[in-house]
Order: C-alpha cells, then sequence, then structure tokens
C-alpha cells in the first residue's frame, strides 16, 4: 500500500514545505515505516547529487543549444506554414467545386426547354445554327455530308 504522503517528501527535502507542514510531517514519518524509507531513500539520492562533480560547460554551449532551439522553432512554424498552404489550396478546390454545382444547377434550369425535358434540352438542336458567313458557317459547309443522291 503507497502513503499518500510520500509525495510531500522531495518539498520536504527540497525546503519547500511551511513550518507546520514540515511538523505534521515529521511526525508522521515516526509513525509510518514506509514514508521512513523513503524519506532515507530521497536522502541518500540528493547526497549523491549534491557530492557530483561539477564540470563547465564548453566554450559556446549556451550559444549552440539556443541556436539549435531558434532552428528547431523555425522548422516547426514552416512545418505549419506548409500545413496551412495545403488547407488553403484544399479549401479553395472545395471552393470551386461549390461554385461549379450551383451554376451547373443555375444554367441547367436555364437550358430546359419548354417542355421540361432534360435530354431534349441537352440536344443540338437547341443552337441557333451558325451564319454562313462566319467561321463556323464555313467550317460546317466544308465538313457537311452531302447525301443527296
Amino acid at each position: 500500500m503507497r502513503c499518500p504522503k510520500t509525495k510531500l517528501i522531495s518539498s520536504y527535502i527540497d525546503g519547500e514545505l511551511s513550518a507546520e507542514e514540515r511538523a505534521l510531517l515529521e511526525s508522521h514519518i515516526n509513525k509510518c515505516q514506509e514514508c521512513a524509507g523513503e524519506l532515507e531513500e530521497f536522502q541518500k539520492i540528493h547526497k549523491l547529487f549534491a557530492s557530483a562533480s561539477t564540470f563547465k560547460a564548453p566554450l559556446g554551449f549556451s550559444t549552440r543549444v539556443l541556436a539549435n532551439i531558434r532552428a528547431k522553432e523555425t522548422k516547426r512554424f514552416v512545418g505549419f506554414v506548409h500545413i496551412l498552404a495545403k488547407s488553403a489550396a484544399g479549401f479553395a478546390v472545395l471552393v470551386l467545386i461549390v461554385v461549379g454545382i450551383i451554376l451547373g444547377s443555375f444554367l441547367s434550369k436555364n437550358l430546359v426547354s419548354e417542355k421540361g425535358n432534360v435530354v431534349a434540352s441537352l440536344s443540338l438542336d437547341i443552337f441557333e445554327p451558325a451564319p454562313p458567313d462566319s467561321v463556323g458557317g464555313v467550317y460546317l459547309a466544308m465538313t457537311e455530308v452531302n447525301n443527296d443522291k
């Protein structure tokens, strides 16, 4: 069973508890074997770190670390811009599709003949014949098959 007071032991060693909390924890440790054992382990670890040798960082170490952090932040920003650009392109395509559907619906209502038949409105009979003196009229005259026999 884990004693809920063990979470206060680290703060106790670091001197972060108030005088009242410290006194309450000390009286609890005298009664609870689990917390007394945890306190002993934490004190050993604390002494181990306190007695560890310190090393001087190499020249320019902090500058390189900060440069690496800035580079990673820049990469994140560039990645975000890339995702945003792709999303904008996708959104633009979606808008074009919706506009196309709306315009197609509008145009199909205008193309429907008086009978209301959609198939009849899509036949070539609804178009005006090309005037003979236009480029289209000349092309049609040149490509027309003459079935007179």
